[in-house]
């Protein structure tokens, strides 16, 4: 036995550090090595304290010469001197003062003999213990008992310095000096090794340890002492059991390592541990040193899921420790005792409670063999072994340690019930004692205290150690010696009888090692135990124990042992003690009343009221239980409902408990209030485990009677409703600090829709969301989705979410990953594993709904991933048992799973490989969310995870089973895609998300490594989690270009949007979304912008294309071709900049993820665009190519006429000079005028195509009716044009009623003939009003047909008629149709006011385009050529003023013409208020304004019933006010027009400026030819005007024509700004004379599609020409377009999105007078699948149109012949409610409109 051995404080040579020389456990006393216990002190070695002495030793010099048997020597003669100094306890005295840190050189010991000597030495008889009373503590520090060098007793081990060391790397022996180690004091060295940890800079927290870095997802090995303690901590986070092996070896330098080499051969000795590591023990207790309370709670769970040994007593370095009981309350163990086995129940519980017997272990002096390795050995079998106890053995547990001697360390022994498994019947705990115990006597004598039975291990024994085991016999009621020497001496043999023979301890209490190995010697000890379980188990029988009790001591117990002794306990900490204290009156309560009743008296707000609200609420959105009530009325009776159980709510009030839980939130601060939620949590926890519990046995008792007993049928149904009662109670036994939170939450939102709050609840109001937000960032999960009744308090949530922004910053962004699967497969452990969080996964608590925690991400991470925080929420497992016999629970599982989806960046879809059938259900779900997510512009990211997969060729091997996957989830889109009506979308799931079979798929291998209870977490689980975890984070940073994660706020709308989404049955169909919404809104706007611009661009093309053509010297047809080839080019370099503008926008627009689903359709509007616009470009270049051939013919004709001119003026010019004589003025005037007449009487006007226009029209009329010849016979020879110019009368002739209702049958005959004229007179008005809409709009259609400068084409007849009958087909109507006979006389009508319109547009065609009449023109050019020629003036002057005037002038007014109506558009659109011209939500809102200004029944119901020309109309109208208004001096279209003629103007001046002048005679033709052609494709300058001007040109000096021309130019701006002002008078017809309408531009636009709602006529949404499905967010009441009740006739006040939402059914001429639902209209027909509304009664309709519905409900029902609606009171608003709900709804503000 090894006795009180004086410690020795060495310094190793070889290692060249200080070691702490108390851990000796292991020291061989025999055959083989010795360690040196050595003890650091501040005493002189003369004075030795108490049991042992310091001896202060030479170091050596750097010349020191000593050999290494010299060092032998003296190592020998130290001893020997300690030996004679330590006989008795009088020779101590303790020098308090003393700095002075003796050192002596370690000698290499391999001498047998001195072993001997050592192990004998006299010191170890130094003065025991004092009888009955405390162990004295030693002044050194504690020393460890797991020092390599003595848990094994076949190695070498090194000596270690007692205290705490220095924490850098020691130099060597040789210049290490006194002083140097005399600073090493203890308090001062536990500084510094935190310190060199990098621990010393603040408290560790939870959320520090949670962060995530980059350097965290690498999780390499420490590469500096700094790195240690971030590595175990994040690998413990994980459950990796191989969080200890954290081997750290600093690099050697190049210099090192060469000296080495050159050196002896030093390295075939014996290995000394390396100098730069550290003990495993160290870093633990160094971490829990600097841990704050909460990190020490999460640590000791992790560490005790890894079955590592905790620390219970934890050295604080001032030769003082603490009781960690705080530390280990969140432990809950589960086992299954002996006393079980039978039942197969099993206990569950917090272990600081659980009374259970326990086994302490210390040692006396050093043992040559491993304590902590054969307590390994005792508590592991063979097949399931475990390193509870760090040992010499283990990686770095070789290594000596510094700080932690003195550690008390605990685990425990759980059984699992199996016979043939457990090692002990029952629990037990094991105490283990580090270093030893003579240096930490406060220690020892706690663990001798708290066991039930004390085991001491000792080599060899002497008088000291007698006397301490007599000491430790009176402080425990079992003490076991363990003889840990090979051989017994004499003396030990001595001590032992005498212990024996005073009765101190029994023959068998001692163990003998002797020759035994470690593994039999494990079995005799394990023995030992079992016996001492079964007596310390029969002690106490007979003692009323109740069931959860085992015999034993609690750990609470325990540390009320440890405040006698003096040892601090953590829990006795101030904030701790008043939290607990606060905590225990609320915890009373429970434990007066029981969970079920204290949650129905005390959690008011979240009983069956609750309950009852939540259903009432889906109810309102599936009205499945409405009956015959109306929409509205069944939703007031609703509403009503759900205002009654608030006010019972309110009367209810807050509870008396729930308030004292609110003030101490609110009234403490942070680590307080954590404090008092942690013992509340400890509490609760307790009791529902206890409740259930008793619950359960009940349960299992009544159900196992039942089935062993024949029972009755009566009898069986009594036990059923038992056992039914019984599930009730359990499923409501469930009390935990949710429910208290989530009572908070509901509290809140009662509180903030209250008026008239008090000041206390103001308080809680203002307080509550920010104490939530700040639990949320210290890691406390907030509930997402209450799980007992299905619903979210999203007032709550949305309160608390806005403060957490608020804390974190606005633009912080959130990565959002979820885990779904089926209940009880490890998706909770998932999530703890791979972040070190704290869902709930103990038994009876799985998750029930969803829980959201917040991780923070830090360092480049964050700037790489874009987000600030990962949002990690938890769901409740899918196919929950309770739930399978619930109606409905397949639905609640969809919506469950499409909620959290959504709100997802990552979904983990988490599968256990037992159950196929289970996770082919889960898949399904799984597939559902997805499409849904595809078709609302969400793209989550999906891996499914296999658990249990553990096979190392799993991942190939299963390549047939992805396979087989694949096909599975094929098939399941198939079937989803089917139910959600997407069938035609989605044939595969690669149609739904981007997968991956490989990439997509990952393997796990199961949690546990052995059997629970004593089963540690799998390292191969650990590890493939944390692969998985880098492989997202890299993914999503290899994304983070092409996706931005959402802000809180946008998290916040999601989850508003899906959840109100999800309570619809039709979820695709009724998905709201603002941010969808907002998103949308701006890439309308943007494709608009996009579009807009390609058609100006196109428009500049097109004029450019006809200015070359015109000016063309040749036949065009080349040009056009030229063009054409160009064109193509054009707009192929037009679309891929759109089409890349676009993409950009995708890539970098704001949530343009989210309107995903739209590109495709936005890029076919753009496609559509081109191929419309092509064809445009082509029809005007043939057009102009047509015209240029046909102005060639003419200028043929005209040229020969100017021939025979110029011939006849040249005549008369020779005969007036041959006569000599002198004219003025006045005679030359009157001779040529007379030559001019005569010359033109000659001539004719030249080929003139005449056409019978009304034969034409005729014509039309029977090729439209063929089969009504007829009647259009009879109808035209009746004609009278006269009579057609009047306005066309409907009769009862033109309309034929349709067949009454089968319900109008029940009308008495008189109502019915009343009626029926009644109805007869309405329906002839409003057939009246909708004929004279067509003849509006049938005018304007012929007026912007005769406005063309184009002659008549026959075609335009038939274009006509198809819009006439257009419109008769798409008239609706239930009451009465429009006949064939109406159709043959407005036809004839119509065409007959076209005929008149195209006459006068072909004569004036003619009139335009005859010879005569253009050379009519040049008379007065051709009088002044003439004059001057005979005056023999210079004609410069007068052919540069002619140029301007009859050519450059109408040039340049025709091109401002063109360019005109381009420019209004643009500043239309980019210029209006409210950018009502810019988006069609906008011009809508303006739509809704003037209809209210102008509040006029006709001209809503005109809107209502025809809307597009309404909105065109008004358009129209809008333009021409827009361009009269103001803008300076002038009208905005004059100011337009002059800035476009300056830039011609320019454009003129500089070309002249550029012409080169030429000399010869000809040069005047050229100068104008180079004009055209430098001007070509810019002006028309037409040709025919330049003979005259050219006409005999010999007199024109070309450098003063240029001149001449740049100064007329200047005048022609004047005449032609004259002119454009002139524009103001008129500002309406002047836009109508544009080339390119700039209202019709704007419409196509701002209109979109025009398709109307087929059921209450509100256009589509959509602006973009090309897209799948038709839309619109606010649909109006039906009854507006008509709707009403078949019974009682009654307008319909409900909208579509309401009606889609309910059981209603309609019927109309689509359906054959059949009723059809609602749900069902896209089954109908194309009409109706091509519309997608909205299921969703929440959107109400808009407060202008209730307004309008309520004000004209008795003029709409009168317009339609039906009854007025029952009317609605509140839908009388006033216009602030009205402005305020477009203002919402419209996201605008109506100021801005004006």
């Amino acid at each position: 036995m090894d006795g009180f051995n004086t410690p020795l404080t060495i310094i190793d040579n070889s290692s060249c550090k200080i070691r702490a020389s108390g851990n000796t456990d292991d020291i061989e006393m025999e055959g083989s090595r010795e360690n040196i216990e050595g003890q650091e002190d501040n005493q002189p070695t003369d004075q030795p304290e108490t049991e042992g002495y310091d001896i202060a030793a030479r170091t050596e010099t750097p010349g020191s010469n000593e050999t290494k048997k010299d060092a032998e020597d003296k190592k020998v003669q130290l001893e020997k001197k300690n030996s004679d100094n330590g006989s008795g306890s009088d020779n101590v005295k303790e020098d308090p003062l003393s700095n002075r840190e003796p050192t002596v050189q370690e000698p290499d010991v391999t001498n047998d003999k001195v072993e001997e000597d050592l192990s004998e030495s006299p010191q170890d008889k130094a003065e025991p213990f004092p009888r009955g009373s405390e162990l004295r503590e030693s002044p050194s520090k504690p020393v460890e008992d797991n020092d390599p060098k003595h848990e094994s007793g076949d190695e070498k081990s090194a000596v270690d310095v007692e205290g705490p060391a220095q924490a850098d790397i020691s130099p060597p022996v040789s210049s290490v000096s006194a002083a140097d180690v005399e600073r090493c004091t203890e308090p001062f060295c536990v500084q510094d090794f935190l310190t060199e940890l990098g621990l010393d800079s603040k408290k560790l927290s939870l959320s520090d340890v949670l962060d995530i870095s980059a350097e965290a997802l690498q999780n390499k090995l420490p590469a500096s002492p700094q790195d240690i303690p971030g590595y175990f901590l994040r690998n413990l986070m994980m459950f990796n059991s191989k969080s200890r092996n954290f081997n750290y070896t600093l690099t050697r330098t190049e210099d090192q390592s060469e000296k080495q080499e050159t050196e002896d051969l030093d390295f075939l000795g014996l290995d000394e541990p390396s100098d730069d590591s550290y003990h495993p023990l160290d870093i633990i207790a160094a971490i829990f040193l600097r841990a704050d309370p909460f990190l020490q709670q999460e640590l000791m769970l992790k560490m005790s899921l890894c079955q590592f040994a905790l620390p219970l007593l934890l050295p604080d370095g001032n030769k003082g420790c603490t009781f960690l009981l705080w530390a280990m309350r969140s432990i809950v163990k589960r086992w299954r005792p002996l006393s079980l086995r039978a039942s197969a129940g099993f206990k569950e519980t917090n272990v600081v409670i659980e009374c259970m017997p326990t086994f302490s272990f210390i040692r006396l002096g050093s043992c040559s063999i491993s304590k902590s390795k054969i307590l390994n050995e005792v508590l592991s079998t063979s097949e399931q072994h475990h390193n509870f106890f760090v040992h010499s053995n283990m990686e770095c547990g070789n290594l000596p340690r510094k700080i932690s001697s003195g550690l008390v360390e605990l685990c425990w022994y759980l059984p699992s019930g199996s016979e043939d498994l457990d090692l002990f019947p029952e629990p037990m705990a094991v105490l283990n004692l580090r270093g030893d115990a003579r240096e930490f006597h406060r220690q020892a004598q706690f663990v001798a205290r708290a066991s039930s039975a004390l085991f001491v291990f000792v080599n060899n024994m002497d008088r000291e150690t007698n006397d301490s085991l007599s000491s430790f016999a009176e402080s425990t009621t079992n003490l076991f010696i363990i003889l840990s020497g090979r051989d017994v001496t004499d003396e030990t043999r001595s001590h032992v009888k005498t212990l024996i023979s005073s009765s101190v301890v029994k023959k068998n209490q001692f163990l003998t090692l002797g020759r035994k190995n470690d593994a039999e010697f494990a079995q005799t000890l394990r023995s030992t135990l079992q016996e001492m379980a079964e007596i310390n188990s029969q002690q106490t029988e007979g003692h009323p124990i109740t069931a959860s009790q085992t015999p034993g001591n609690r750990l609470e117990e325990m540390a009320v042992i440890a405040r006698e002794l003096g040892i601090e306990v953590d829990e006795d900490d101030e904030q701790s003690s008043q939290s607990q204290t606060t905590s225990k009156e609320i915890l009373h309560s429970i434990g007066t009343k029981g969970i079920e009743k204290f949650k129905k008296m005390k959690m008011t707000f979240q009983g069956d009221i609750w309950q009852k609200l939540s259903k009432l609420e889906k109810e309102s959105c599936r009205l499945k239980k409405r009956g015959q009530m109306s929409v509205n009325e069944y939703l007031n009776e609703l509403e009503g409902k759900q205002s009654q159980l608030r006010n019972e709510q309110r009367k209810k009030g807050v509870s008396a408990d729930m308030k004292a839980f609110i003030t101490a939130l609110t009234d403490r601060p942070g680590d307080e209030r954590k404090h008092f939620l942690q013992w509340m949590k400890f509490g609760l926890d307790f009791s529902s485990r206890e409740t259930v519990s008793a619950l359960r046995e009940k349960y299992k008792a009544i159900y196992e009677k039942s089935q062993d007993e024949s029972t009755d049928q009566r009898g069986a149904a009594a036990t059923w409703k038992q056992l039914q009662e019984l599930d009730r109670q359990i499923s409501s036994s469930s009390l935990g600090l949710e429910h208290f939170m989530r009572e908070i939450g509901l509290i809140y939102e009662m509180l903030i829709n209250q008026n008239n709050q008090t000041e206390e609840e103001e308080g809680i109001v203002q307080q509550l969301p920010s104490i939530a937000a700040d639990l949320m960032l210290d890691g406390f999960p907030l509930e997402l989705i209450d799980g007992d009744v299905s619903n979210i308090p999203l007032q709550w949530v949305t309160a608390v979410l806005k403060k957490v922004e608020h804390k974190v910053g606005r633009e912080t962004r959130v990565f959002v990953l979820t885990v779904l699967g089926v209940q009880s497969t490890g998706k909770s452990t998932l999530l703890n594993t791979m972040f070190g969080l704290q869902f709930a996964v103990s038994s009876g608590r799985c998750t029930r709904g969803a829980f959201m925690q917040l991780i923070k991400i830090t360092g480049e991470l964050q700037t790489e991933l874009g987000c600030g925080y990962i949002m990690v929420i938890d769901t409740e497992g899918l196919k929950a048992p309770e739930l399978t016999n619930i109606d409905g629970s397949y639905e609640h599982d969809n919506e469950l799973a499409t909620l959290v989806i959504g709100l997802s960046d990552v979904t983990l879809v988490n599968m256990a490989m037992e159950n196929s059938t289970e996770m082919k259900d889960v898949l399904q779900i799984a597939v559902h969310a997805f499409i849904r997510m595809k078709e609302v512009g969400k793209r989550p990211v999906c891996y499914f995870v296999h658990q249990n997969v553990s096979d190392v060729s799993a991942h190939d091997q299963n390549m047939r089973g992805r396979k087989h996957l694949l096909e599975q989830l094929d098939i399941m889109t198939r079937a989803a895609a089917k139910m959600e009506k997407q069938d035609r979308r989605f044939a595969k799931f690669s149609d739904v998300l981007d997968y991956d079979a490989k990439e997509n798929n990952w393997n796990i291998p199961g949690l546990w490594h052995g059997n629970p209870p004593m089963a540690a977490v799998n390292p191969g689980y650990s590890q493939k989690v944390f692969e998985l975890k880098k492989m997202l984070i890299k993914y999503l940073t290899n994304h983070q270009n092409k996706r931005k994660f959402s802000t809180i706020s946008e998290f916040i709308e999601w989850t508003k949007s899906l959840w109100k989404a999800v309570k619809y049955e039709n979820f695709i169909f009724s998905f709201r979304n603002s941010l969808v919404a907002e998103a949308y809104k701006e890439l309308s706007v943007k494709y608009t912008d996009l579009e807009w611009e390609l058609r100006r661009e196109i428009h500049s093309f097109v004029e450019m294309a006809e200015n070359k053509i015109f000016n063309a010297k040749d036949d065009p047809e080349s040009v056009a071709q030229s063009l054409k080839r160009d064109r193509v080019l054009f707009l192929e370099e037009k679309k891929q900049k759109t089409l890349q503008e676009l993409e950009d926008y995708f890539s970098t627009g704001n949530n343009a993820n989210l309107v995903e689903k739209y590109r495709s359709d936005f890029v076919s509007s753009i496609e559509s665009v081109i191929i419309e616009r092509a064809i445009y470009v082509n029809s005007k270049s043939d057009e102009a190519v047509q015209r240029w051939r046909g102005m060639q013919k003419l200028n043929d004709i005209k040229a020969s006429y100017q021939s025979r001119i110029e011939e006849q003026v040249n005549e008369l010019l020779q005969k007036c000079r041959q006569e000599k004589k002198g004219m003025d003025d006045t005679k030359l005037r009157a001779v040529f005028e007379s030559m001019w007449d005569g010359t033109l009487s000659t001539l004719t006007h030249g080929p003139r195509k005449t056409i019978n226009i009304a034969g034409d029209m005729e014509t039309s009329l029977m090729q439209n009716m063929p089969a009504h010849g007829r009647l259009l016979h009879e109808k035209l020879a009746r004609k009278n044009l006269q009579v057609e110019r009047i306005e066309f009368r409907v009769n009862k002739n033109h309309i034929d009623m349709n067949p009454d209702d089968g319900e109008k049958q029940i009308f008495s005959f008189t109502n019915m003939v009343r009626n029926f004229f009644q109805q007869t007179s309405n329906d002839l008005q409003r057939a009246q009003q909708r004929v004279q809409w067509w003849m509006h709009e049938c005018r304007e259609h012929v007026e912007q047909i005769a406005r063309k400068n184009h002659d008549y084409d026959s075609t335009y007849f038939g274009e006509l008629l198809r819009l006439v009958d257009g419109k008769i087909q798409e008239h609706e109507n239930e009451e009465f149709t429009f006949n064939e006979n109406f159709r043959a006389e407005f036809s004839i009508h119509i065409c007959s006011l076209a005929t008149e319109r195209f006459q006068v547009m072909q004569d004036r065609f003619w009139k335009k385009n005859d010879a005569l009449q253009l050379l009519q023109h040049e008379k007065e050019s051709y009088y002044k050529s003439f004059k001057n020629i005979y005056q023999e003036k210079d004609q410069t002057k007068q052919g540069a003023e002619s140029f301007c005037k009859s050519c450059l002038e109408p040039a340049l007014l025709n091109a401002v013409n063109k360019k005109l109506g381009p420019e209004i558009v643009q500043h239309v659109r980019y210029q209006g208020k409210g950018g009502k011209f810019k988006f069609r939500k906008n011009f809508q809102v303006a739509l809704m304004l003037h209809l209210k200004e102008v509040d006029n029944f006709e001209e809503y119901y005109r809107y209502i019933q025809r809307t597009v020309p309404f909105e065109q109309a008004w358009l129209r109208k809008q333009v021409t006010q827009y361009c009269e208004a103001p803008s300076g001096e002038r009208p905005l279209l004059c100011s337009l027009a002059l800035d476009i003629l300056k830039r011609f103007i320019i454009l003129v001046k500089e070309t002249i400026n550029g012409v080169t002048t030429q000399t010869n005679e000809a040069a005047v033709r050229c100068v104008i030819r180079a004009l055209k052609e430098k001007l070509g494709s810019e002006i028309q300058i037409p040709g025919v005007q330049l003979a005259a001007i050219t006409f005999r040109s010999t007199n024109i000096n070309l450098e003063h024509f240029t001149r001449e021309l740049a100064s007329f130019v200047c005048k022609v701006e004047d005449s032609l700004t004259e002119h454009i002002n002139s524009w103001g008078s008129d500002i309406g017809a002047k836009i109508k004379t544009l080339s390119i309408d700039p209202a019709t531009e704007l419409y196509t636009m701002l209109s979109g599609c025009g398709a109307r709602c087929p059921f209450c006529g509100v256009l589509c949404d959509c602006t973009n020409a090309t897209h799948s499905q038709h839309s619109a967010e606010y649909h109006r009441p039906e009854g507006l377009a008509g709707y009403h009740e078949i019974t009682s006739r009654k307008l319909v006040t409900e909208n579509c999105t309401r009606l889609v939402a309910s059981d209603s059914t309609f019927r109309n001429k689509d359906t054959n007078g059949e009723f059809w639902p609602y749900k069902n209209y896209r089954d109908l027909g194309e009409r109706y699948s091509c519309w997608n509304i909205t299921a969703d009664t929440t959107i109400e309709t808009s407060a202008f149109w209730k307004w309008v519905f309520y004000k004209y409900n008795q003029q709409f029902a009168q317009k339609y012949t039906v009854k007025p609606a029952n009317p609605i009171i509140s839908w009388d608003l006033s216009w602030d409610k009205i402005r305020e709900d477009i203002e919402d709804k419209y996201n605008v503000k109506i100021d801005e409109f004006y």
